[in-house]
């Protein structure tokens, strides 16, 4: 006799102590379960909701039916499973702010845009992300950077991070990158795992040391020339320059980290390698993690016009990590003013405490 303290919906309950008992091996393998009208009877329930368990459970393989003999258990569903479970849940989330984030003007971006594009933002975005933030961070650089940026060269993704696995896939087996020593961990970590060849470049106050770059067999070099990780050393003008005579020789490019370029300057910016670049042998790639907050992970990677079919290759069949949601409230944060009155703001507070490295 069948004894089960069944709940609504009668069916899904069933099933689940059906479903328990032959993992727990009371129904070992091949064993013939009671027939539907004796476990309708034994219940003292309808033969459909018989029915409908024993569907279930055939669907998901616990079960097979045997015509003329019957229901069997299936083979492979035993599992061993603690008698006595009892569920330990997680301390909840610390609470953390960032004082420096404006985050209520953030929120009624947000609200804004849920109000207004709602018709955009329940899609997947695709692998370079969506044209209206493309489109506002081509014109931020054409303003802030004198970059001259077609929108189909940007590329979204949820932090610097996304953005080494991609340029590791786009160059699959010929990456050999030299980098600035000691490095951020995570772009070394991500590339060793994508295996790419690393070239570690000693520094030395003014940049790389000429004599280490001109003798690395690398064809990539990585550098983050005006705030290098972890020391905040600004290449000098000259070294800047080597940089690029150094990558305009090799087969691969030089990947321009500007991580913290809204910093690291008090006066007017700095051309960046990007727009020094002749030869379109510079890849830029930046964040706004550190201009808005770490919580926030949003980066852009701007791509020589040549190489866009070699990344919709290399990104074929991924999709944005970002959010509609959060690139269309970015947008909309950098079109109304929002973003470069915070960076004004966090320019006097980072003038007054000094400059500081960081990811």
């Amino acid at each position: 006799m069948i004894s089960y303290p069944l709940k609504k919906p009668l069916a899904q309950s069933l099933y689940f102590h059906l479903r328990q008992d032959i993992e727990s091996g009371h129904f070992p393998e091949h064993t013939r379960l009671p027939s539907k009208r004796t476990m309708a009877m034994d219940l003292d329930v309808s033969l459909s909701t018989v029915e409908q368990a024993l569907d279930l459970l055939e669907q998901e393989g616990y079960v097979e039916t045997r015509e003329r003999k019957g229901v069997f258990v299936s083979e492979g569903n035993r599992r061993n499973r603690p008698e006595n479970f009892q569920m330990h849940l997680l301390a909840p989330d610390e609470k953390k702010s960032d004082p420096d984030f404006p985050s209520s003007l953030w929120f009624k971006t947000m609200r804004l845009v849920m109000s207004r594009d709602q018709d955009y933002l329940m899609q997947t975005s695709p692998a370079w992300g969506s044209a209206r933030l493309r489109n506002v961070i081509a014109l931020y650089l054409h303003n802030s950077r004198h970059l001259q940026v077609h929108p189909d060269q940007i590329v979204i993704a949820s932090g610097a991070q996304d953005l080494y696995v991609l340029l590791a896939r786009m160059f699959a087996g010929e990456f050999h990158v030299a980098f600035e020593a000691p490095g951020y961990p995570a772009m070394r970590n991500i590339y060793a795992s994508m295996s790419a060849t690393l070239h570690p470049l000693p520094l030395d106050e003014n940049g790389i040391q000429p004599d280490a770059l001109q003798n690395s067999s690398a064809q990539f070099l990585q550098v983050s020339p005006f705030s290098s990780y972890p020391g905040g050393i600004v290449a000098s003008a000259s070294r800047r320059k080597r940089y690029l005579s150094w990558i305009a020789e090799k087969s691969g490019y030089l990947i321009e980290d500007d991580f913290n370029s809204e910093f690291f300057q008090n006066g007017p910016a700095l051309q960046t390698l990007y727009a020094q670049d002749a030869q379109e042998k510079v890849i830029y790639i930046n964040t706004f993690s550190k201009s808005l907050s770490s919580s926030l992970r949003l980066a852009y990677m701007v791509l020589p016009a040549h190489l866009q079919e070699r990344y919709r290759k290399a990104a074929q069949g991924l999709a944005c990590t970002v959010t509609m949601l959060d690139q269309y409230t970015l947008a909309e944060f950098i079109e109304s003013g929002s973003f470069e009155r915070l960076i004004a703001r966090r320019r006097r507070k980072q003038k007054e405490k000094g400059p500081k490295a960081g990811k």
